[in-house]
């Protein structure tokens, strides 16, 4: 087997560089397998008399190494056994810490996880500047804590208030953040980064300082000394942090807490023994499921697309610059794809802009660019009330509101103008795309492109193909979707496609307790308790309620024999005006736009209560068979959906719902979770709520006949 590290014997001044590249893999990842090659590898430079320096890089062009394997994981299946994975890890670089010869490692691209725990244990770090260069301890987001000495290392480094927000978030760091966090110690363009590296190995080896300490202002060392130098500073900030934790995860969330109290204790010891202990816990299984959807989803590019190469798309005209509209053109124009959109007058293409304007005014503020970034961007945007400029369009975005009629004949003005070959793909969040396209005269050129709102920051894209639609135009739109820096799901055609079916069940089982006279705000206390980030109250005021009116019309006339409705309260909402937030009328109180609160709980605007059947004389409930009702229907029709091959398998599933609709990441998704309680005891709780509250808890064929045969979705 090719070895992963090779050695550049050492130059006139007595430099070595190792270069770590992982055969046969696109990026750099620490296995198991790696630590013993570290380790003689160490130990040889060590006793090597000519070698008086060290340089660790990457012979990846994309990146450092971008953590641990996540398959060496799986096949852990003790706490002892991972504990003694981290001690490995932990000795093997110990030894490249304790080596006599000062080591630094040359940065340029993803640096995460292990990869900068490898790096931490190097006498210095020099980093790139290039926009691609990231360093992260990432483990909390698989349920894990850095567990090759990070804890230890990187408070020691930069300090602890800045080390707990690095581990609790697992946040991407850029290079010059970097440097002023001291996390690394000299930052370079890329074609410098070896020179660079070799010079500071050079320098250490001669006994020189890297670069002279900066004076720290008097107000950060007076905050230094309280609140990181002694042990009472120390447990403030610790005791802040769990605060925070707590009123973040709701205490879901096992991994933040124990990274808390292992940086608390600062042993190596600690770090191995929590990383044991939290490998085996549900919640690191199934964020750790999670990643592996992600990585198999990557491969998948729509039915019949194998072998089919796709030009990526320069231009994308958008119908409609409202939010969703304006929201796709700015995620577009900032990976460099030239926008044109349309709207019925020049003040909603004004407020387009101005909204692409605001977002790359936030990051030219937390300095991914600088003006000239800002301008470049804006500069790929241009707008009218006409169809001019859209025949340039490889690809045609609709985000107008839910009206079959105006999509319609949007397809064939499109057709019209637009060169042969482009593509419609059709923003809808509930109407077939076949009906959409019924009249088309290239029904195989139109798609579904389903974004989520606020489209800069939710990171699915829901990709909808008919029986007509082209491969080649499914490979396109997905191309276009990745190009934006999305996970994509594809799915066949029907009325609500999956995340909008799955999320149905769930809404209008809150609006069921709603109209049994349960309290508003405890049906989403009962939702956030199972792990969703808000209830689906919350969630209807954010939308919409108007929107929710919408689909919910749709869903109804397709499905309303089999699903179940509860009594039609929403449209005397919204004929009062009642729309949610951004009416400042919704079911929640708010004053211009923004939420009233009270002791950091949200307020219920009563006087909401006069349009449900209880009119006001609401009542607690059990929060567990709230949580239940609203997240088993929601799972049964995931598995429907599966069943009747809207989802092309169970990780589109569950990536569909976490990543589109909330679905709580650490359980993994629906497939995932109901596998954790098994499919049995799913059917069998499905039965008890069918006969109390009626057909729409039916289980599906799928779901009976897989429970009967104690199967599961992942083996």
């Amino acid at each position: 087997m090719t070895s992963a590290l090779r050695l550049d014997a050492p130059d006139k001044d007595g430099v070595a560089v190792l270069w770590i590249d992982c055969p046969g893999q696109k990026v750099n990842t620490l296995s198991t397998s790696l630590v013993p090659e570290f380790e003689a590898m160490f130990a040889a430079l060590n006793a090597d008399p000519t070698v008086r320096a060290l340089v660790i890089a990457s012979g990846k062009d994309s990146g450092f190494i971008a953590g641990a394997d996540i398959d060496d994981l799986g096949q852990v299946h003790t706490a002892a056994q991972a504990t003694a994975l981290s001690r490995a890890a932990q000795e093997g670089f110990a030894k490249l810490e304790a080596m006599k010869i000062p080591s630094v490692a040359a940065i340029h691209g993803e640096c995460l996880g292990g990869g900068l725990e490898l790096a931490l244990a190097c006498r210095a770090r020099v980093a790139t500047e290039h926009r691609k260069t990231k360093l992260a301890t990432p483990e909390v987001m698989l349920g894990l804590l850095p567990g090759a000495g990070g804890t230890v290392r990187l408070p020691k480094l930069i300090g602890l208030t800045a080390a707990l927000d690095m581990m609790l978030t697992g946040k991407n760091i850029r290079a010059e953040k970097a440097r002023k966090l001291g996390l690394v110690d000299v930052t370079v363009p890329a074609n410098a980064l070896m020179d660079t590296a070799k010079r500071v190995a050079r320098d250490l080896a001669a006994g020189k300082r890297i670069k002279e300490k900066k004076k720290t202002p008097l107000g950060q060392e007076v905050q230094e000394l309280l609140l990181e130098r002694n042990a009472l500073g120390r447990r403030v900030v610790l005791h802040e942090a769990r605060k925070k934790v707590l009123k973040q995860t709701k205490g879901l969330m096992p991994a933040p807490l124990r990274i808390l109290d292992v940086v608390a204790k600062g042993t190596f010891e600690a770090e191995a023994a929590g990383f044991g202990e939290l490998l085996m816990t549900p919640q690191s299984a199934g964020l750790r499921h999670l990643f592996h959807a992600i990585t198999a989803l990557k491969k998948d590019n729509g039915p019949g697309t194998e072998g089919i190469t796709v030009q990526p798309a320069e231009r994308v005209g958008i119908l409609g610059a409202g939010l969703m509209g304006a929201g796709v053109g700015t995620v577009l124009a900032d990976q460099g794809v030239r926008v044109r959109l349309k709207d019925r007058d020049h003040a909603a293409i004004g407020r387009g802009l101005d909204y692409a304007r605001k977002v790359f005014a936030k990051a030219k503020k937390r300095k991914v660019y600088g003006q000239a970034g800002y301008d470049e961007r804006m500069a790929r945007f241009s707008g009218g009330t006409d169809y001019s400029g859209f025949g340039l369009c490889d690809i045609v975005v609709e985000a107008v509101f839910e009206d079959l009629a105006l999509k319609q004949q949007m397809v064939a003005d499109i057709e019209r103008v637009t060169k042969v070959g482009g593509i419609f793909a059709s923003n809808t969040s509930s109407l077939p795309i076949a009906e959409i396209a019924a009249h088309s005269a290239h029904p195989e050129r139109v798609i579904g492109m389903h974004f989520f709102s606020p489209v800069e920051k939710m990171p699915l894209v829901e990709i909808i193909v008919t029986d007509q639609t082209a491969p080649a135009v499914t490979a396109a739109t997905v191309a276009l979707a990745r190009k934006m820096g999305k996970h994509v799901i594809v799915v066949k055609d029907c009325a609500g496609f999956y995340t909008t079916r799955a999320l149905v069940p769930y809404m209008t089982e809150a609006i069921f307790l709603a109209t049994e006279g349960v309290a508003l705000d405890q049906i989403d206390e009962a939702a956030m308790a199972i792990g969703f980030p808000v209830g689906p109250i919350t969630l209807m005021d954010e939308v919409g309620i108007d929107v929710g009116v919408k689909v919910m019309k749709v869903m109804k006339h397709y499905y309303g024999e089999r699903m179940q409705f509860p009594p039609d309260v929403s449209q005397a909402l919204v004929d009062e005006g009642r729309l949610g937030r951004k009416a400042s009328l919704g079911f929640y109180a708010y004053k211009d736009g923004k939420s009233t609160t009270e002791k950091g709980k949200k307020v219920v605007d009563v006087s909401v209560y006069k349009h449900l059947p209880q009119g006001g004389q609401v009542k607690g409930g059990d929060r567990a068979e709230m949580g239940e009702r609203m997240v088993l229907g929601l799972c049964n029709e995931a598995a429907l959906c599966l069943q009747e091959g809207i989802l092309r398998d169970a990780y589109a599933g569950d990536l569909g719902a976490v990543m589109g609709i909330g679905f709580p990441p650490f359980e993994g998704g629906p497939f995932k979770y109901m596998d954790r309680i098994g499919l049995a005891a799913v059917v069998e709780r499905l039965h008890r709520l069918e006969q109390k509250h009626g057909k729409r808890f039916r289980p599906c064929t799928l779901l009976v006949e897989m429970g009967r045969a104690n199967g599961r979705f992942y083996a």
